[in-house]
């Protein structure tokens, strides 16, 4: 009986091993952590070890210092911010979050931030994040993702009801979705290197994935997005279903090369769509050999309610250059803008240059 409640009695410790920060409104560091949580967090000064999953409270503030290496060794560990979170390394003094068990299916919890009024107050900057189920993940919190490198985790970051803004990243190699936005989010995803995103190539996991739930409308800015080794990855794309939803989505300035198509706009039941494509350099997207279901510049799918302006665009090397279509059958569909010069607004005139997009000897610049 002794040995069954001592076995019973460290299952118990193993299984359900965490801590919570008191939310007592002070400020903690990994050495505080050290000190205090029972042994979820070990180590010292640069090298710690994370056994299990730290709790932010509310009112409390993690901060982690420039330099240090924290190790993740469960599958349940990570931090799940209800607080604030400090995660700030330097150019010459990066943090490091990673694990012995290099899974890039993505192996513990990582970084998880929950609805706080000051989510937007928590950062992750000079930070490489590896082999952790997500990058970054965001449920109604906005923190900001600057700097910083994720290196073959599951997801790269995954925003639900998020404003977050990410920029200055690299994130390449995730098993899934490089950044996948959902559930009214408006992140601003700017000034990012993001490549090689869908491992797994069992299907179009892009690189830049908004939607298909609610109304989602971010800013992709400025960014190189690139691929070559997974078929079915697309750059970005952009799913809006239902009447009563929309995007306002804003895709410019971005060099996108080497992916399964380039942009892909697709209403369905009548989602709306009046997003901006402006601006791009979209060339060789062309990497999945099937013309039939890929290799568009810029594909605009689905109902009449899609209408987006499509501007000062440069595309070409794609099996298609701008493709427009609503399924297999002839009828009502999207109604892009792709140059108007008979209205007021020099914003929407066109000047798009579509050159080369050629299966065989056929050129598709415009179908």
């Amino acid at each position: 009986m002794k040995i069954f409640l001592l076995t019973a009695f460290l299952f118990s410790y193993v299984s359900f091993a965490q801590y919570t920060t008191p939310g007592t409104g002070i400020t903690w560091n990994l050495d505080s952590l050290v000190l205090h949580s029972g042994g979820v967090v070990t180590g010292a000064f640069p090298n710690y070890t994370v056994t299990h999953k730290i709790f932010v409270s509310a009112d409390d503030l993690v901060r982690i210092n420039p330099g240090s290496n924290l190790q993740f060794t469960t599958e349940t560990s990570g931090f799940e911010v209800n607080g604030i979170f400090k995660c700030e390394g330097t150019a010459d003094s990066t943090i490091t979050f990673s694990s012995p068990t290099q899974d890039s299916l993505g192996f513990y919890d990582g970084l998880r931030f929950n609805a706080n009024t000051l989510s937007d107050t928590s950062v992750i900057s000079y930070t490489y994040i590896e082999y952790s189920k997500y990058g970054m993940r965001c449920i109604d919190a906005s923190p900001i993702l600057t700097n910083s490198h994720i290196y073959k985790c599951g997801r790269g970051a995954q925003l639900s009801g998020s404003d977050s803004e990410i920029s200055f990243n690299k994130i390449e190699r995730c098993y899934e979705y490089g950044i996948l936005i959902n559930l009214d989010s408006n992140p601003l995803i700017e000034e990012n290197e993001i490549s090689f995103n869908n491992t797994q190539g069992t299907s179009a996991k892009n690189q830049v994935s908004t939607g298909l739930q609610g109304n989602n409308s971010p800013v992709i800015r400025n960014n190189v997005i690139y691929g070559g080794e997974s078929t079915p990855t697309g750059a970005i794309s952009l799913w809006v279903s239902g009447a009563a939803n929309f995007s306002n989505m804003i895709a410019e300035g971005n060099i996108i090369y080497n992916n399964s198509f380039g942009i892909t706009l697709l209403s369905s039941s009548n989602g709306v769509i009046n997003a901006v494509i402006k601006d791009n350099l979209i060339y060789n997207n062309n990497i999945n050999p099937n013309a039939l279901i890929s290799g568009s510049g810029i594909n605009i799918n689905g109902s009449p309610a899609n209408q987006p302006v499509i501007t000062d665009n440069e595309i070409y090397g794609n099996w298609w250059g701008i493709t427009i279509q609503n399924g297999s059958t002839v009828q009502a569909g999207p109604q892009p803008n792709i140059g108007n010069v008979e209205n007021v607004s020099t914003e929407d005139d066109g000047g798009n240059i579509i050159y080369n997009n050629v299966q065989g000897a056929d050129t598709f610049d415009l179908y």
